[in-house]
């Protein structure tokens, strides 16, 4: 009797053991620190004395180290700015010669307004009897940090590059081997740059290979985009315009594993361990998001065609070309092939002979046989809607897919930052172009030649399409409601995350300063004016015409 009762005795004590250890992260409460009193933070400092040189820079919070400005010496926390409650974790020196003092509880701040205002909370790194004046910010966004012996400028670089989720802690971290290069046409020649990450890691016979991550909710892969958004001043732009390409046109049935776009997530991205601002980290439009067939592969090979410039050769010219390349009059072929010939620009060339086809009657009759029509009827009213001026002649992926026992032309717009009125002129020293807000963009048509034809012409039904998906979109993704709500939650992800305020800071000199609820009227005022010539004024919108 007496060995059970023991028996019992331990089990209970075992379990109350166990709970403790469990709950205790729960019983202490938030982040735990030191936190100082006001006379310890005096003692330290009459006691010891400021270094000459800053030493600490190993902050941790619940064993990971976290991304630093070295330079201000600002440590960055990465929380949930949808949550109030402060998450629970432990912040610690990663040097064991080193102890922290922080001046104040911060937790007993609203954790939001904290995360929104920036709120830059001191605490001292002590060695011996010197101290280092050091700072903690806490931000809303996810955060990316690359290291490398290479300046931001260098066009190939290679180094490693830290991943921090502010969403989760439950494996929120990771790092990898990392080669890189600036990336944009116009975008790369401003100040703060763009890059294309590519992954690598170190398997176990010691090869260098590809690293697929997962990376803040966005798809699996190793290849990713940095999108700096340095000429956009709302920092809104390109990711609100892909949001609604994702409702409108980005998913084909037909093609259930392809995405005809890009998604993308707000970042903060360190450089060399110096802040260098507000990222959107992108997917690239590849073969894996295209779904796309490859050589070798069984079926015909699919293609996929880049327009980065505005075509700089007829047509007619393109089709007597006599050699063949990775590039032809402003389009980029991606992928990669063992060789190139006509036949790899085939399917591109016969789009663009078709569109330029001066027998209306052919045109009308080979448009559905070559290319998606309603997928480009889609894009014709998406571009009216955003106002994707820059779309024109460019930034757009015509992507070759199999149907049957021919392929037809489907289309992903790229690079939306010049939208919603936004409109690009040259700089006046030639180099550095300059975006601003056009308001006469408001009223004028996008005149997209593919589709301009398709409606002009009323390709079997166009006209009759244009007004019915309109109606239904209006509905949908471009209702009053749904873009005053998309609008304002992306303006809140820049702005509460304390993010856009820095991102102004560290480059003075960016476009910056958008007012959200202008953004927010001029949208719905687009609107209300596609409404009245979507609604049998079609013929009189045709009229109209940017230059």
């Amino acid at each position: 009797m007496k060995r059970r009762m023991a028996l019992f005795l331990n089990l209970i004590l075992l379990a109350g053991c166990l709970s403790f250890l469990f709950l205790w992260p729960l019983l202490r409460g938030p982040v735990a620190f030191h936190a100082g009193t006001a006379g310890e933070t005096a003692q330290l400092l009459a006691t010891h004395t400021e270094a000459a040189e800053p030493f600490f820079t190993g902050l941790a919070f619940s064993g990971e180290q976290l991304p630093y400005d070295i330079g201000t010496s600002t440590f960055y926390l990465p929380l949930n700015m949808e949550t109030k409650e402060w998450e629970t974790g432990t912040l610690t020196s990663l040097a064991a010669d080193v102890s922290l003092l922080f001046e104040e509880d911060f937790t007993d701040a609203d954790k939001q307004e904290a995360i929104k205002n920036g709120d830059r909370f001191r605490f001292y790194a002590v060695r011996g009897e010197e101290y280092q004046e050091c700072w903690l910010t806490v931000t809303g966004l996810p955060v990316v940090s690359i290291e490398t012996e290479a300046a931001a400028d260098m066009e190939v670089f290679g180094g490693s590059v830290y991943f921090w989720d502010s969403g989760t802690k439950a494996d929120w971290t990771s790092s990898s081997i990392l080669e890189a290069n600036i990336r944009g046409n116009t975008s790369r020649t401003y100040e703060k740059k763009g890059y294309k990450l590519n992954l690598k890691k170190q398997n176990k016979k010691g090869e260098i290979v590809e690293d697929k991550k997962s990376l803040f909710g966005l798809r699996t892969d190793d290849e990713w985009l940095l999108n700096a958004m340095y000429s956009d001043s709302s920092k809104i732009r390109d990711k609100l315009s892909a949001d609604i390409w994702s409702q409108i046109g980005a998913v084909q049935q037909e093609f259930p594993n392809a995405y005809f776009g890009t998604r993308m997530t707000y970042v903060e991205v360190f450089f060399n361990h110096e802040y260098w601002g507000l990222y959107a980290l992108m997917e690239p439009v590849d073969s894996r998001q295209l779904d796309r067939t490859k050589e070798g592969e069984g079926a015909p090979e699919e293609y996929s065609y880049k327009s980065v410039t505005p075509q700089s050769e007829p047509t007619e010219e393109l089709l007597s070309q006599e050699a063949w390349g990775e590039t032809l009059s402003g389009y980029e072929l991606k992928g990669v092939h063992s060789s190139i010939d006509r036949s790899a620009w085939e399917p591109l060339l016969s789009y663009l002979e078709l569109r330029d086809l001066a027998d209306d009657q052919e045109f009308a009759e080979k448009a559905p046989l070559l290319t998606d029509q309603e997928g480009a009827l889609d894009v014709w009213i998406y571009l009216q809607a955003v106002l994707g001026i820059d779309n024109r002649g460019k930034n757009m992926y015509y992507v070759s897919k199999n149907r049957g026992a021919s392929q037809k032309i489907y289309f992903a717009p790229w690079d939306m930052d010049i939208t919603w009125g936004d409109a690009l002129s040259e700089g006046t020293d030639g180099k550095i172009w300059d975006v601003g807000l056009n308001t006469a963009l408001y009223s004028e048509r996008i005149n997209w030649s593919f589709g301009d034809r398709l409606i002009e012409l009323d390709v079997e039904g166009s006209r009759s399409y244009v007004g019915e998906r309109w109606k239904e979109l209006r509905q949908g993704a471009l209702s009053d409601d749904s873009l005053t709500e998309a609008i304002e939650g992306l303006a809140a992800q820049v702005v509460d995350s304390g993010a856009l305020a820095r991102d102004q800071e560290r480059w003075p000199d960016s476009n910056s300063g958008q007012d959200y609820g202008l953004f927010t009227r001029m949208a719905l005022y687009r609107m209300k004016l596609l409404d009245y010539y979507f609604d049998g004024n079609l013929e009189e919108y045709l009229g109209l015409g940017y230059q």
